[in-house]
């Protein structure tokens, strides 16, 4: 008795030593961490981060863990090997997802695993617990620069000024001591535009130059100077360019260049190469028949080319030189890219409107009816039917042996006829949607459900084109996070990443998203015209696979084409009451009803993708198509077998054709409408853009009211413009003038021009309207200038 009680005391001491000897453990490894450039960082964009590893005890191999959160619904843990000797240090170049501006976790940022992190040992470390940098609005306008001396391109940091609703940076990256090119678009993701002057690109490495064309691809802006032999230079660019530069030179006056960039100071004429355009270029910036700027749409994103060297003198150093670039950038526009829906990253868009209808499998609908019918024969066969046989064969007093029998048998075979979907593999459901560019790739968004038939961990592999996270559970109320890789984890590797979801449970639902990006997948040839209110023309559908439900969408009008099988085309025939084919208006009738039974799941898939897919064309002004598909496109699999059910919804702009006849009129819902803040502190926000609702603080702003693309083309003469001020109490009104250069002042409510019109109207075809607003006691929305126009067409 002495004896156990001795042994039970030693083991009692020896756990209470073990754990305080083990904790007391000095920290061999040492983490330095850096976020961002040079210090700053953007929010809800993937963002560079560099680690500094020291060891400073034995050797060590095993995992680094970077626990660090994109947003609130959407994280998961980055895993990446390393090896590190005794005494070695390393550094370590990554990018995260997103960091978010809160931190709902004490945990540490980084952890360590000797061997693995699936089976290894978890090791203590020093140094960052947690990710600190300088985080920017996502609004901000990030401009990064390629050039030898960055006084050249000094103009550059005066664009905030130009565009005063706008925080540019810029981040000449050259001049940043120890910095390397990255090799990854992912280095790019946080720049919006990226200048090159002066520097060759067929001088970087292979991989640099394909990084730099994918950011393109993906939606980034490259703004590209002239210079000579720039076909030799531009290196992967070659074929992208925008302009073909000749030899010859040419100037452009002062004068010119003041008109061009909407005011500034320039005070002498500048010397451009004469250009022409490429294939598929559209001009940005022409004083008559001189180009100065043109762009060309490379997958999502775009190349702007200029026909003067960025950082020449003596244009550089001209005080005007700022709203000239801002001009040919339009640096308003990316201001509000990064302005998204209710503040939103995308991928908590997606968790808060479409993943809850995605969580809908066809299984988990029970049949009222079904189960009567079985009740009442469970019922008829216990009750009458089995007393009946067993009284025929006079065996009633088996019944007590029976009766649990019968039920047992048939409440397996219930199970196994009911659950049979989730007991053979697991059920996934992917909704997917895209954008589609004129080089036949798509950049989009999706999320993908599991219903799981066994409990541990998944799997998920993706191609390079393809990210994904883990979106967080539901069923997790607490409002805190604990270590992010206990719940899921990402693993990069030379095909992609990969993705495991830990410790699923039995029979239980886990979505996932991420960003995708196909290449050479498929578009549709859209060849439209709108004449006398009715639609003509054809599409083809050079995917392979058919697209259902095509619809053309102008404004807040939609018109069903039908269905177009994989490379077929449809006749377009159909009436639409309209003067103009336009961009779809922002205002949606989004519908948050929830699915009452597994027919209206579908259907409500595809409504909700419609309405996330549609701001993704929002800077193209241009009438869509739409359409969708049960196909999965988005390089994303499960690492056994699953019964898929995908869903691609697809929005493609394209240029419609108007053919006006006799006399028209031009109402406000037929022009673009594009707020810019005057004023250093004023803001505004679109509450409907259909109802011409908007907010605005005391200030002055200008409009611009854009008349359709090549829609002069079509005029014979324009006989009257009307500009009413709809808030007379609030709102001052002033007309640019484009003959004197001047603000006119709109006295009448209600102003009616009949002479001279065109002199209203710029090069862009668009009207410049000043608002000076204020002051406001309501804080009331209010609505923009109403236009109208009439004329007769050619």
């Amino acid at each position: 008795m002495n004896i156990t009680a001795l042994i039970l005391l030693c083991i009692l001491v020896i756990s209470f030593i073990l754990p305080v000897e083990q904790a007391s453990a000095a920290a061999t490894i040492e983490v330095q961490a850096k976020v961002g450039i040079n210090g700053k960082a953007k929010y809800q964009s993937v963002v560079p981060l560099q680690v500094t590893v020291k060891n400073n005890g034995a050797d060590f191999s095993g995992d680094m863990v970077i626990n660090a959160s994109g947003s609130y619904e959407a994280a998961s843990a980055l895993v990446l090997p390393i090896d590190i000797a005794a005494g070695e240090e390393k550094t370590f170049d990554f990018y995260l997802d997103g960091l978010a501006d809160y931190n709902y976790s004490n945990a540490d940022v980084f952890a360590f695993y000797e061997g693995s992190i699936e089976q290894g040992k978890k090791v203590a470390y020093k140094g960052t617990k947690q990710l600190q940098g300088n985080f920017l609005d996502p609004s901000s306008v990030f401009i990064y620069t390629l050039t030898d001396k960055s006084d050249r391109l000094s103009a550059f940091l005066r664009l905030s000024q130009s565009a005063p609703q706008s925080n540019v940076e810029v981040f000449n990256l050259n001049q940043i001591k120890d910095y390397t090119l990255p090799e990854d678009a992912q280095g790019y993701a946080m720049a919006n535009v990226i200048a090159i002057d002066e520097i060759a690109i067929a001088d970087l490495s292979q991989k640099q130059q394909e990084s730099l064309l994918k950011w393109v691809q993906d939606g980034g802006t490259l703004l590209l100077g002239a210079a000579d032999q720039v076909n030799t230079t531009a290196g992967i660019f070659k074929d992208y360019l925008p302009l073909a530069l000749s030899q010859q030179m040419t100037s452009v006056s002062a004068d010119s260049l003041s008109k061009l960039a909407g005011g500034g100071i320039f005070t002498q004429p500048i010397s451009v190469y004469t250009a022409t355009e490429n294939q598929g270029s559209i001009s940005i910036l022409r004083d008559d028949n001189t180009i100065l700027a043109s762009k060309k749409k490379v997958g999502s994103g775009e190349i702007i080319q200029t026909a003067f060297s960025l950082g020449d003198q003596p244009l550089a150093s001209m005080e005007g030189y700022a709203a000239l670039i801002s001009k040919i950038l339009n640096i308003q526009s990316f201001s509000q890219q990064g302005m998204m829906a209710n503040g939103q990253p995308m991928m908590d868009q997606i968790s808060y409107e479409l993943r809850n209808v995605n969580e809908l499998f066809p299984s988990f609908e029970v049949s009222v009816s079904y189960m009567l019918i079985v009740i009442i024969l469970y019922i008829l066969i216990i009750g009458p039917i089995l007393y009946f046989i067993l009284k025929k064969i006079d065996k009633r007093e088996h019944a007590w042996w029976i009766i649990p029998a019968i039920s047992v048998v048939l409440s397996i075979v219930l199970f196994i006829f009911g659950a049979k979907d989730r007991i053979v593999q697991p059920q996934i459901q992917q909704s997917a949607f895209y954008k589609i560019n004129d080089d036949s790739s798509l950049n989009g968004y999706y999320v993908e459900s599991i219903l799981t038939n066994r409990s541990g961990d998944f799997v998920v592999n993706t191609d390079k084109d393809t990210s994904a996270i883990a979106l967080r559970s539901n069923n997790n109320f607490s409002g805190t996070i604990g270590d992010l890789h206990e719940s899921s984890y990402i693993k990069e590797n030379a095909n992609g990443s990969t993705l495991t979801l830990r410790d699923l449970s039995y029979w239980s639902v886990q979505s996932f998203a991420g960003k995708t990006a196909p290449q050479n997948i498929g578009k549709m040839d859209i060849d439209i015209t709108l004449k006398n209110e009715r639609l003509t023309g054809t599409i083809k559908n050079n995917f392979p696979f058919a697209l259902k439900d095509v619809t053309l969408i102008s404004g807040i009008k939609e018109v069903q084409l039908g269905d177009i099988e994989a490379n077929e085309i449809l006749k377009v025939d159909k009436e639409l009451i309209a003067t103009v084919l336009q961009k779809p208006s922002t205002f949606t009738n989004y519908n948050y009803n929830y699915p009452s039974k597994k027919e209206e799941v579908d259907p409500q898939r595809i409504e909700r993708m419609k309405t996330l897919a549609l701001p993704l064309v929002e800077n193209e002004k241009k009438p869509v198509i739409t359409a969708w598909a049960d196909q999965a496109i988005a390089k994303v699999e499960l690492d056994t077998s699953a019964n898929m059910s995908p869903i691609s919804y697809f929005v493609q702009p394209f240029d419609g054709k108007v053919e006006l006849t006799g006399p028209f009129t031009m109402k406000r819902n037929n022009f673009t409408y594009s707020l810019n803040p005057l004023s250093p502190n004023s803001h505004f926000e679109i509450i409907d853009e259909q109802l011409n609702n908007w907010s605005l603080s005391d200030g002055l702003y200008e409009v611009s009211i854009a008349l359709p693309d090549n829609f002069k083309q079509s005029v014979q003469t324009l006989n009257e413009l009307t500009i009413s001020n709809k808030d007379v109490n609030r709102m001052e009104l002033s007309i640019w003038n484009n003959e004197t250069k001047k603000y006119e002042p709109l006295v009448d409510t209600k102003q009616v021009f009949t002479d001279n019109i065109t002199k209203y109207f710029n090069e862009n075809d668009t009207l410049l309207i000043e608002i000076k607003f204020g002051p406001d006691q309501t804080g009331e929305p209010t609505k923009l200038p109403d236009v109208e126009l009439k004329g007769v067409a050619k």
